[in-house]
C-alpha cells in the first residue's frame, strides 16, 4: 500500500470518527503508526477522536476535571506514545518504575504539535471539578428483613479478607485472607474455626467438588505489579491434611474463576480472568492445560460458562476493566476457537468493576446488572457515573440502560431474590465511597418493588470499616440467601492490627 492510499484511509476513518461512535463504524481506526506517519490538519477534537479512539472509547473532556487530565492522564499517554517534554526530565522513567517493555513505545507516535492541540481541546473543554450525583432516591435506613451482626474473633488479627464463599449445603463459611491463609467457618456454632489452610498467596476463588477437594484461585501479589504468583491449587485431603496439587501456575494476578466443560470431553475446563497490571488476559483452560487466550488485554474481571447463543455447546461471558472497558461474549466456534462480540463497551474512565447476568425484569430474558466504580489508578475523584447500571434484553441479546443509581465507588455486586417475592434484590458494595455521604452509601440494599423499580437501603448499624468482597448463600439452611461482606483495612495491612479480628459482616436473612 502506498503513501496516498494509506492518507485516503486515514482520511476516510477519520471523517467517520468525527460523526459517529466507535459502535456504529464500519471501517476499523487508523493505528498510532498510521497516524504518526500523516502530517494531516485537523483541530484538537478530530486528533482526539483519533488517536484515544485507535486504543479504546474516545473519554469526552466532561469525564474528568481538568487538573486530572493536565497532570495525571493526558501525560501518561503522551509518555505512552513515546512523546518525551523538558518537563520529564528528572523524573523516573516508566522502565525505572519496573513498567515491562512495550507498554510505553520506545518510538515517538504523535509529533508535538498535535500533542499541543489535543491537550488544549481537553483543558478548554472540561470541567473544573466533576458534578454532583444526579437526583436520586435516598437510601431509607435500615436493611428490612435481615439482621446485621459483625463477628469478633478472639485473637489481634487484621481484617484482610480476600475471599467469602458459602459452601452449598454445609453451613460453612470459607474465607481467604491476604495474609495467606484459607479458614473454614461453622456458621451452625458461632462462626467457630473449624479448619486454617496455609495458601501460598491471597485466595480469591473457589470451586469444590463432590469428593470433597477443591480448587483454589490464589492471586498473587494484590498490589499493581508485574506479578505473575497466581495459580489454581487442587486441594484433596490425605489424612486429615489437606495436600495441594498445582494445577495451573504463573497466572498475572488472576481475581476470578469459572469452571465448565468446554469442549464436551468430561474433563473440567477452567476460565481464568487475569486483571494483571499493564498486561493481563482473559483465558480458557481447555482439560485443564491449554491455554486459549480470549483476549489479551489487562482488566479481566469476571467470567461466565453459559450457552449464550443456544446452539448445543457452552460460550463466555465475561467484563474487561482498564481501557477496554465492557461486557463480552466469546461464542464457541468448536475445535477451540472462539468469536468474540462486544455487547456492552465502557470509556476507560468508566471504572467496571463487577457484573451480572440474571432475569431482572422476569420476561425470560437475562440481562446484564454492571456496578463501576474502580477509583485506584490516575483519576483518582469522586465520579457522578459510578454506581449501579441495568441494561435490559430485547429479546435478541441486544442490551439498553434501563436503570441507573449513582453510588461513587460501587465495587461488588450480588444478585438474588432475598425477600422471597419472586422480583430480583441487589446487594451492592463500594470500596471507594463518599465518607461524607449521609447516609452511609459503602453497602447499599437494592430492593425490587412491584413496579420494576428498585428501593435503596443503608445499613444503619455503625459498623467502621472498608469493604471488598462480598458473597450470599444459605448459610444457616433455612431456606432463605444470606450475605457476606468482606472487610479489608489497609491500616492493618501496613500498621499491624491493634484489635481483634473482625472479618466480615454478616447479614442474616429472617425473612422465613
Amino acid at each position: 500500500m502506498n503513501r496516498f492510499q494509506v492518507s485516503v484511509i486515514l482520511l476516510a476513518a477519520l471523517g467517520v470518527f468525527s460523526c459517529k461512535p466507535i459502535s456504529d463504524r464500519k471501517q476499523p481506526p487508523p493505528s498510532l503508526e498510521q497516524l504518526a506517519s500523516e502530517d494531516l490538519d485537523l483541530n484538537g477534537e478530530q486528533l482526539a477522536n483519533a488517536y484515544c479512539g485507535s486504543c479504546h472509547l474516545k473519554p469526552e473532556p466532561e469525564l474528568l476535571p481538568t487538573f486530572i487530565w493536565t497532570e495525571k492522564v493526558l501525560p501518561d499517554m503522551r509518555k505512552r506514545m513515546g512523546l518525551y517534554l523538558p518537563e520529564d526530565f528528572g523524573q523516573p522513567l516508566p522502565e525505572d518504575l519496573g513498567v515491562p517493555q512495550g507498554v510505553y513505545s520506545d518510538i515517538q507516535l504523535i509529533r508535538q504539535e498535535n500533542w499541543e492541540k489535543i491537550l488544549a481541546y481537553y483543558q478548554e473543554n472540561s470541567p473544573t471539578e466533576i458534578p454532583a450525583q444526579a437526583e436520586k432516591k435516598l437510601p431509607q435506613l435500615g436493611v428490612p428483613g435481615f439482621k446485621v451482626s459483625r463477628p469478633e474473633f478472639p485473637s489481634v488479627k487484621g481484617d484482610l479478607t480476600t475471599m467469602l464463599r458459602v459452601k452449598p449445603g454445609t453451613g460453612e463459611l470459607w474465607l481467604g485472607d491476604r495474609m495467606k491463609a484459607l479458614y473454614i467457618l461453622d456458621a451452625q456454632n458461632g462462626f467457630r474455626i473449624r479448619d486454617s489452610i496455609p495458601t501460598d498467596v491471597s485466595p480469591v476463588d473457589i470451586h469444590w467438588y463432590e469428593d470433597g477437594s477443591f480448587d483454589l484461585l490464589t492471586m498473587g501479589r494484590m498490589d499493581p505489579a508485574p506479578d505473575t504468583s497466581g495459580m489454581v491449587s487442587k486441594f484433596s485431603s490425605v489424612e486429615g491434611a489437606w495436600i495441594p496439587d498445582t494445577v495451573l501456575s504463573k497466572l498475572i494476578r488472576p481475581v476470578d474463576m469459572d469452571l465448565a466443560d468446554w469442549n464436551a470431553d468430561d474433563v473440567p475446563d477452567y476460565t481464568i480472568a487475569e486483571f494483571g497490571d499493564h498486561f493481563g488476559k482473559m483465558s480458557l483452560y481447555i482439560s485443564g492445560r491449554e491455554e486459549s487466550i480470549l483476549r489479551k488485554q489487562p482488566g479481566a474481571r469476571r467470567s461466565i460458562a453459559l450457552d449464550f447463543d443456544h446452539d448445543g455447546d457452552l460460550d463466555v461471558l465475561g467484563m474487561m476493566a482498564q481501557a477496554q472497558e465492557g461486557v463480552y461474549v466469546w461464542l464457541n466456534q468448536g475445535e477451540g476457537d472462539f468469536r468474540e462480540k462486544s455487547l456492552l463497551r465502557f470509556h476507560p474512565a468508566f471504572g467496571a468493576s463487577d457484573f451480572r447476568f440474571e432475569d431482572v425484569d422476569g420476561d425470560g430474558h437475562r440481562d446484564i446488572v454492571v456496578v463501576n466504580g474502580d477509583n485506584a489508578d490516575l483519576s483518582q475523584v469522586l465520579k457522578s457515573y459510578h454506581g449501579v447500571y441495568v441494561f435490559l434484553n430485547d429479546g435478541g441479546n441486544e442490551f439498553e440502560q434501563s436503570y441507573f443509581y449513582p453510588m461513587y465507588g460501587a465495587s461488588g455486586l450480588e444478585i438474588a431474590d432475598f425477600d422471597g417475592d419472586g422480583r430480583l434484590d441487589m446487594f451492592v458494595l463500594s470500596f471507594f465511597p463518599d465518607s461524607k455521604q449521609e447516609p452511609r452509601q459503602d453497602l447499599l440494599y437494592f430492593r425490587q418493588n412491584p413496579s420494576g423499580g428498585f428501593d435503596p437501603f443503608s445499613v444503619k448499624e455503625d459498623l467502621k470499616g472498608h469493604w471488598l468482597t462480598m458473597t450470599s448463600g444459605d448459610v444457616d439452611l433455612d431456606g432463605d440467601v444470606d450475605v457476606f461482606v468482606g472487610a479489608f483495612e489497609f491500616d492493618d495491612l501496613y500498621k499491624g492490627a491493634q484489635d481483634n479480628w473482625k472479618p466480615f459482616v454478616f447479614l442474616e436473612n429472617q425473612f422465613r
